[in-house]
């Protein structure tokens, strides 16, 4: 009898702990200071990394294999991670990230041997912003998807200070004026950009792309170069 009324006391206990838990939660919801940051390594080998400075992550967790609907069409992750976050006055936003194999999607030119992404946006109601890169040395799929519901973000911000990719290897696809320094498309029919750093690489990786980007005369030492591995 007096083992039942403990284990009834010790029920009774964890029952009350747990309202005031809820109660506190929601009266003082977790606020970041301006010291905080998200930082999440995608794939946990720092090749693409989210930072989101002023911010507190509040809560990680695996979900299922899904997809979203973007201005490219439907965009699908795989063993991903949907990571929520606070700002300082509270406000909640999340984004999920992933990594996969590029097998899983078609836009992937293998053959190519350079870096491609997509950038674009969510549609159909759903505010967020989207970036997938395939690394070819690594040979693998590394996305996020970043809502915009509590949080704006622009194209531009989420390449250069969210992602911190550099400037000179990443155009924005979509924004208005467009970085257009080195990156390339292969025309209106494809939705993949490379990420190229300079001519040097672009002439040996992919002459042709070379070519729609370039001028002949742009630079006669890789036109020379060009023309001895039989490109006109």
């Amino acid at each position: 009898m007096r083992k039942e009324k403990f284990f009834l006391l010790l029920i009774v206990i964890v029952l009350i702990i747990g309202i005031f838990i809820q109660i506190n939660s929601f009266l003082n919801p977790p606020k970041a200071n301006d010291n905080d940051n998200v930082f999440e390594a995608i794939g946990g080998d720092e090749f693409l990394n989210v930072t989101i400075k002023h911010h507190l992550k509040i809560d990680e967790k695996s979900i299922p294999d899904g997809s979203f609907e973007t201005s490219h069409g439907k965009i699908n992750y795989y063993d991903a991670k949907n990571i929520t976050y606070v700002d300082t006055f509270g406000d909640k936003d999340y984004f999920i990230v992933w990594k996969t194999t590029p097998d899983k999607y078609q836009w992937v030119k293998k053959d190519n041997k350079v870096n491609q992404y997509i950038s674009t946006y969510l549609t159909g109601g759903v505010g967020g912003k989207c970036f997938v890169e395939y690394s070819w040395e690594d040979n693998y799929v590394y996305g996020v998807m970043l809502s915009t519901k509590n949080h704006r973000f622009t194209e531009s911000e989420l390449i250069y200070d969210v992602l911190g990719l550099n400037k000179t290897g990443f155009d924005l696809v979509y924004s208005s004026p467009q970085h257009t320094s080195v990156g390339y498309s292969t025309g209106s029919s494809s939705h993949y950009n490379t990420v190229v750093p300079d001519r040097y690489t672009l002439s040996r990786t992919d002459p042709g792309a070379y070519y729609d980007y370039y001028e002949y005369g742009d630079n006669y030492e890789i036109d020379d170069y060009l023309e001895s591995e039989g490109f006109d």
